[in-house]
Protein backbone atom coordinates (compact mmCIF):
# COMPACT_ATOMS: atom_id res chain seq x y z
CA UNK A 1 0.00 0.00 0.00
CA UNK A 2 1.03 3.63 -0.50
CA UNK A 3 0.87 6.17 2.32
CA UNK A 4 1.31 9.92 1.94
CA UNK A 5 4.17 11.08 4.16
CA UNK A 6 4.94 14.78 3.87
CA UNK A 7 3.94 14.88 0.23
CA UNK A 8 5.64 11.65 -0.83
CA UNK A 9 4.07 8.25 -1.42
CA UNK A 10 5.83 5.68 0.77
CA UNK A 11 5.24 1.99 0.08
CA UNK A 12 4.53 -0.23 3.09
CA UNK A 13 3.34 -3.77 3.78
CA UNK A 14 1.59 -5.18 6.85
CA UNK A 15 1.47 -8.91 7.57
CA UNK A 16 0.18 -11.02 10.45
CA UNK A 17 -1.52 -10.19 13.74
CA UNK A 18 -0.26 -9.57 17.24
CA UNK A 19 2.22 -7.17 18.87
CA UNK A 20 3.79 -4.86 16.30
CA UNK A 21 7.33 -5.28 14.98
CA UNK A 22 8.80 -2.79 12.53
CA UNK A 23 11.50 -3.91 10.11
CA UNK A 24 13.40 -0.74 9.28
CA UNK A 25 13.90 -1.30 5.53
CA UNK A 26 16.78 -3.40 4.24
CA UNK A 27 20.38 -2.60 3.45
CA UNK A 28 19.47 -0.42 0.45
CA UNK A 29 16.41 1.16 2.06
CA UNK A 30 13.90 -1.18 0.40
CA UNK A 31 12.07 -3.68 2.58
CA UNK A 32 8.81 -4.43 0.76
CA UNK A 33 10.58 -6.26 -2.08
CA UNK A 34 12.08 -8.78 0.31
CA UNK A 35 15.07 -6.92 1.69
CA UNK A 36 14.74 -8.85 4.94
CA UNK A 37 14.04 -12.16 3.27
CA UNK A 38 10.70 -14.00 2.99
CA UNK A 39 11.52 -16.53 5.71
CA UNK A 40 12.01 -13.92 8.41
CA UNK A 41 8.82 -12.02 7.61
CA UNK A 42 6.77 -15.23 7.42
CA UNK A 43 8.11 -16.47 10.76
CA UNK A 44 7.44 -13.15 12.49
CA UNK A 45 3.93 -12.89 10.99
CA UNK A 46 2.91 -16.09 12.78
CA UNK A 47 2.69 -14.15 16.04
CA UNK A 48 3.24 -10.46 15.23
CA UNK A 49 1.94 -7.61 13.13
CA UNK A 50 4.95 -7.10 10.82
CA UNK A 51 5.49 -3.72 9.17
CA UNK A 52 8.02 -3.38 6.36
CA UNK A 53 8.45 -0.37 4.10
CA UNK A 54 10.57 1.33 1.45
CA UNK A 55 12.32 4.51 2.47
CA UNK A 56 11.64 7.63 0.38
CA UNK A 57 13.56 7.44 -2.88
CA UNK A 58 14.02 3.65 -2.79
CA UNK A 59 12.06 0.59 -3.85
CA UNK A 60 8.47 1.52 -4.66
CA UNK A 61 8.45 4.74 -2.63
CA UNK A 62 8.51 8.18 -4.21
CA UNK A 63 10.49 11.29 -3.41
CA UNK A 64 14.20 11.77 -2.86
CA UNK A 65 16.30 9.82 -0.38
CA UNK A 66 16.51 11.95 2.80
CA UNK A 67 19.94 13.38 3.47
CA UNK A 68 19.81 13.07 7.26
CA UNK A 69 19.05 10.20 9.59
CA UNK A 70 16.65 12.40 11.55
CA UNK A 71 14.55 12.91 8.41
CA UNK A 72 14.47 9.15 7.82
CA UNK A 73 13.40 8.53 11.43
CA UNK A 74 10.65 11.16 11.30
CA UNK A 75 9.38 9.75 7.98
CA UNK A 76 9.03 6.40 9.71
CA UNK A 77 7.06 7.95 12.58
CA UNK A 78 4.65 9.64 10.18
CA UNK A 79 4.29 6.43 8.17
CA UNK A 80 3.35 4.40 11.25
CA UNK A 81 0.72 6.94 12.20
CA UNK A 82 -0.66 6.90 8.70
CA UNK A 83 -0.88 3.11 8.88
CA UNK A 84 -2.54 3.37 12.33
CA UNK A 85 -0.11 0.84 13.80
CA UNK A 86 -0.67 0.24 17.48
CA UNK A 87 2.42 1.43 19.37
CA UNK A 88 4.76 0.89 21.15
CA UNK A 89 6.44 -1.67 18.90
CA UNK A 90 9.70 -3.55 18.70
CA UNK A 91 11.95 -1.93 16.08
CA UNK A 92 14.52 -3.96 14.16
CA UNK A 93 17.38 -2.27 12.30
CA UNK A 94 19.91 -4.11 10.15
CA UNK A 95 23.26 -2.72 9.01
CA UNK A 96 22.89 0.97 8.01
CA UNK A 97 19.22 0.90 9.03
CA UNK A 98 20.26 0.37 12.64
CA UNK A 99 21.39 4.01 12.57
CA UNK A 100 17.85 5.05 11.61
CA UNK A 101 16.38 2.85 14.33
CA UNK A 102 18.71 4.33 16.95
CA UNK A 103 17.81 7.90 16.04
CA UNK A 104 14.10 7.00 15.92
CA UNK A 105 14.36 5.55 19.42
CA UNK A 106 16.05 8.67 20.81
CA UNK A 107 13.51 11.00 19.17
CA UNK A 108 10.37 8.96 19.85
CA UNK A 109 11.07 6.74 22.90
CA UNK A 110 7.37 6.50 23.75
CA UNK A 111 6.84 4.47 20.56
CA UNK A 112 9.50 1.88 21.41
CA UNK A 113 8.78 -1.36 23.29
CA UNK A 114 12.11 -2.99 22.43
CA UNK A 115 15.06 -2.79 20.04
CA UNK A 116 16.91 -5.34 17.94
CA UNK A 117 20.04 -4.33 16.03
CA UNK A 118 21.23 -6.85 13.44
CA UNK A 119 24.97 -6.51 12.75
CA UNK A 120 24.63 -2.72 12.85
CA UNK A 121 26.93 -0.26 11.14
CA UNK A 122 29.62 0.59 13.72
CA UNK A 123 29.70 4.09 15.16
CA UNK A 124 32.36 5.99 17.03
CA UNK A 125 35.98 6.81 16.28
CA UNK A 126 37.37 4.44 13.65
CA UNK A 127 41.04 3.42 13.70
CA UNK A 128 43.37 4.32 10.85
CA UNK A 129 44.00 7.27 8.56
CA UNK A 130 41.23 9.86 8.45
CA UNK A 131 42.13 10.70 4.84
CA UNK A 132 41.75 7.08 3.76
CA UNK A 133 38.44 6.84 5.61
CA UNK A 134 37.11 9.92 3.83
CA UNK A 135 38.23 8.53 0.49
CA UNK A 136 36.59 5.17 1.18
CA UNK A 137 33.28 6.78 2.16
CA UNK A 138 33.37 8.87 -1.02
CA UNK A 139 34.41 6.18 -3.50
CA UNK A 140 32.36 3.18 -2.33
CA UNK A 141 28.90 4.65 -3.10
CA UNK A 142 30.11 5.78 -6.53
CA UNK A 143 31.30 2.27 -7.37
CA UNK A 144 28.05 0.73 -6.16
CA UNK A 145 25.99 3.12 -8.28
CA UNK A 146 27.76 1.94 -11.45
CA UNK A 147 25.97 -1.44 -11.35
CA UNK A 148 22.18 -1.82 -11.73
CA UNK A 149 22.23 -4.52 -9.03
CA UNK A 150 23.74 -2.22 -6.40
CA UNK A 151 22.58 1.20 -7.62
CA UNK A 152 20.01 1.72 -4.86
CA UNK A 153 22.54 0.71 -2.22
CA UNK A 154 24.98 3.25 -3.63
CA UNK A 155 22.34 5.99 -3.46
CA UNK A 156 21.44 5.00 0.09
CA UNK A 157 25.07 5.19 1.24
CA UNK A 158 26.12 8.42 -0.46
CA UNK A 159 25.88 10.35 2.84
CA UNK A 160 27.20 7.46 4.95
CA UNK A 161 30.01 9.37 6.64
CA UNK A 162 27.72 12.24 7.64
CA UNK A 163 24.92 9.83 8.63
CA UNK A 164 27.23 7.88 10.96
CA UNK A 165 28.48 11.10 12.59
CA UNK A 166 24.91 12.36 13.01
CA UNK A 167 23.63 9.14 14.59
CA UNK A 168 26.66 8.89 16.87
CA UNK A 169 26.16 12.44 18.15
CA UNK A 170 22.40 12.07 18.68
CA UNK A 171 22.65 8.79 20.58
CA UNK A 172 25.56 9.96 22.73
CA UNK A 173 23.70 13.16 23.60
CA UNK A 174 20.22 11.73 24.23
CA UNK A 175 20.79 8.06 24.99
CA UNK A 176 18.49 5.17 24.12
CA UNK A 177 15.30 4.25 26.00
CA UNK A 178 15.66 1.75 28.85
CA UNK A 179 13.99 -1.12 26.99
CA UNK A 180 15.11 -4.62 26.14
CA UNK A 181 17.80 -4.23 23.50
CA UNK A 182 19.65 -7.02 21.72
CA UNK A 183 22.55 -6.59 19.33
CA UNK A 184 23.18 -9.53 17.00
CA UNK A 185 26.74 -9.68 15.69
CA UNK A 186 28.00 -11.73 12.75
CA UNK A 187 30.35 -14.54 13.66
CA UNK A 188 31.61 -15.00 10.08
CA UNK A 189 33.43 -11.97 8.70
CA UNK A 190 35.95 -11.17 5.98
CA UNK A 191 39.51 -10.98 7.27
CA UNK A 192 40.13 -7.51 8.71
CA UNK A 193 43.15 -5.77 10.26
CA UNK A 194 43.16 -6.45 13.99
CA UNK A 195 42.40 -2.84 14.94
CA UNK A 196 39.41 -2.75 12.59
CA UNK A 197 38.03 -6.06 13.88
CA UNK A 198 38.41 -4.95 17.50
CA UNK A 199 36.72 -1.61 16.75
CA UNK A 200 33.80 -3.35 15.09
CA UNK A 201 33.11 -5.71 17.99
CA UNK A 202 33.68 -3.00 20.59
CA UNK A 203 31.16 -0.74 18.84
CA UNK A 204 28.48 -3.45 18.89
CA UNK A 205 29.08 -4.27 22.56
CA UNK A 206 28.96 -0.58 23.49
CA UNK A 207 25.66 -0.22 21.64
CA UNK A 208 24.20 -3.12 23.64
CA UNK A 209 25.39 -1.47 26.86
CA UNK A 210 23.45 1.73 26.10
CA UNK A 211 20.39 0.14 27.72
CA UNK A 212 20.48 -1.39 31.22
CA UNK A 213 18.44 -4.20 29.63
CA UNK A 214 20.78 -4.60 26.65
CA UNK A 215 22.80 -7.62 25.57
CA UNK A 216 25.15 -8.65 22.79
CA UNK A 217 24.71 -12.03 21.07
CA UNK A 218 27.20 -13.42 18.55
CA UNK A 219 25.52 -15.45 15.77
CA UNK A 220 28.53 -17.65 15.20
CA UNK A 221 27.53 -19.40 11.97
CA UNK A 222 26.20 -16.35 10.10
CA UNK A 223 27.75 -13.54 8.07
CA UNK A 224 26.48 -9.97 7.88
CA UNK A 225 23.36 -11.40 6.21
CA UNK A 226 21.92 -12.77 9.46
CA UNK A 227 18.24 -12.23 8.48
CA UNK A 228 18.74 -14.39 5.39
CA UNK A 229 21.04 -17.04 6.88
CA UNK A 230 19.70 -17.28 10.45
CA UNK A 231 16.22 -15.69 10.48
CA UNK A 232 15.28 -17.64 13.59
CA UNK A 233 17.90 -15.68 15.59
CA UNK A 234 16.12 -12.44 14.70
CA UNK A 235 12.71 -13.91 15.51
CA UNK A 236 13.93 -15.08 18.91
CA UNK A 237 15.39 -11.62 19.61
CA UNK A 238 12.07 -9.94 18.73
CA UNK A 239 10.15 -12.29 21.01
CA UNK A 240 12.65 -11.66 23.81
CA UNK A 241 12.35 -7.89 23.32
CA UNK A 242 8.55 -8.05 23.41
CA UNK A 243 8.56 -10.07 26.63
CA UNK A 244 10.13 -7.28 28.66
Amino acid sequence: MLVDVRGRALCARIRGKGPAVVLDCGGAGAGVDGGWGPDLEALLAESHTVVSYDRAGSGQSGGDTPGTVAEMADDLRELLRGLEIRLPAVFVGWSFDALVTQVFATRHPEDVAGLVFVDPTPTGQRPGSKALQRAGFAVTPLLLRMSPRTRELGRALRHMRENIAEATEVVERNGLPAVRLRVLGAGVRPRLPRAQAEFQERSLRELAARSPLGEFVLVEDASHHIPLERPESVVEAVRWAHSG
